[in-house]
């Protein structure tokens, strides 16, 4: 069996954010559509597209992620992420409500995680085990992104891939 070595924990992460943060109207999908492409770009970006994305998403509300760190745990089938959203936007409220549903959706570890395993769109290569709020940055003045507002949080994710029966990604 070959594995997909293109996915990644990050990417089903973003999915199930993205699904969250327009059933609870926070963003709104139509704002973020590009005549160009003809579809929806997802303003949550991982951090090396953003300079590409930075015309786009100028002036709007939006999301830039990077995985921060990978380690093992003593048992090896489990991987330990660490994964940093900066969240930019032109006022301090739309910010703080990003913020404060991450927050609700992200703090209860185990919990958050079973959301995650439940969601329809999940890849069905992984199995999140815990997801947690390691650290919440202030909101400050963006230092990148001229007239913009930033503030961090970074997530602990601990997930699985699904293994063949030599412990190799499916």
């Amino acid at each position: 069996m070959t594995a997909n070595y293109k996915l990644d924990a990050g990417f089903e992460i973003r999915k199930f954010l993205w699904d969250q943060l327009t059933e609870y109207e926070i963003f709104n999908a139509d704002h973020y559509y590009s005549e160009n492409l003809g579809e929806v770009i997802i303003p949550i970006i991982p951090v090396q597209q953003s300079a590409e994305m930075n015309q786009f998403m100028s002036g709007k509300k939006h999301i830039v992620y990077d995985k921060v760190g990978t380690s093992l745990e003593d048992n090896w089938m489990i991987t330990c992420d660490q994964m940093l959203y900066t969240i930019y936007a032109t006022n301090i409220s739309d910010l703080t409500e990003i913020r404060n549903m991450m927050t609700d959706l992200f703090r209860r570890m185990d919990e958050s995680a079973r959301d995650i395993n439940g969601f329809q769109s999940l890849s069905d290569k992984f199995k999140f085990h815990s997801v947690y709020i390691s650290d919440i940055s202030p909101v400050s003045p963006s230092e990148e992104l001229q007239g913009l507002l930033s503030g961090d949080i970074t997530l602990e994710v601990k997930y699985s891939r699904i293994l063949d029966g030599n412990g190799r990604f499916l």
